[in-house]
């Protein structure tokens, strides 16, 4: 019951956060515009920018100046994703093979979103700077 409560508030806060509710309407109003060069320079992955994301919704009090954007660190990753928690439930099914990248057999679910997941670079799959030859047969491509 406790985890459908979990599961069920971080549904909502992720539909609210890609719906907009009336708060974060309220806080993030403020429309960017972004040039072409910073376009480029920071480019979304593909599944966000599906979303219509501007650089505003993650990067929630930060000014208007994407050039000066900061790092939006775990808790902004997670205000939309849900907890660490609850990632690792979702990639139970691989914990048979202990290759679950959210619970790793190494680090628990501890590890900083940012090891991993990048949104305006490439990601990189961490697992494999010592399992090279294993991770493909684990998992796809990182997001």
């Amino acid at each position: 019951m406790k985890r459908l409560a979990l599961l069920l508030l971080s549904l909502v806060t992720c539909f609210s956060f890609v719906f907009g509710d009336t708060k974060s309407a309220e806080t993030n109003s403020t429309k960017i515009v972004m040039s072409d060069e910073l376009k480029a320079k920071y480019k979304l992955k593909p599944h966000h920018e599906h979303l219509a994301f501007d650089c505003i919704d993650c990067h929630t009090n930060q000014g208007d100046d994407p050039s000066k954007f900061k790092n939006i660190k775990d808790e902004g990753c997670l205000s939309c994703h849900g907890t660490k928690k609850l990632l690792a439930q979702r990639l139970k099914f691989m914990d048979t093979l202990k290759a679950n990248p959210h619970n790793s057999v190494h680090d628990g679910p501890t590890l900083y979103c940012d090891e991993c997941h990048f949104e305006h670079k490439p990601s990189i799959n961490m697992c494999s700077e010592c399992h090279e030859h294993e991770v493909p047969q684990w998992m796809g491509v990182t997001p």
